[in-house]
């Protein structure tokens, strides 16, 4: 695991609340504050599976056994929620 990675694991969490999935700043000190990032069931498996230090060909393979849906497709949902957890952590 890299040192962003482990940086990123000690600093976001997911969390499960009133019947939704969400990722939270740890590390944010409330001034402003930094929304959580609301995600869904496929997008709190791919956090998982990423904090396990799965790669995404990895997810794809889990993700597509589990949910059996076409593999171009979980690798551009992949991709997508990649892309949201970057936008997440530059908002501040």
């Amino acid at each position: 695991m890299t040192k962003v990675e482990q940086s990123r694991k000690s600093r976001y969490q997911l969390r499960y609340a009133a019947g939704e999935y969400w990722i939270l700043d740890m590390e944010q000190e409330g001034v402003p504050y930094k929304n959580p990032l609301s995600v869904n069931e496929i997008g709190a498996a791919i956090w998982k599976m990423m904090e396990r230090g799965m790669g995404q060909e990895e997810i794809a393979d889990n993700l597509c056994l589990e949910y059996q849906v076409e593999r171009k497709i979980v690798l551009e949902d992949i991709g997508k929620f990649q892309k949201t957890l970057q936008e997440f952590e530059r908002s501040l």
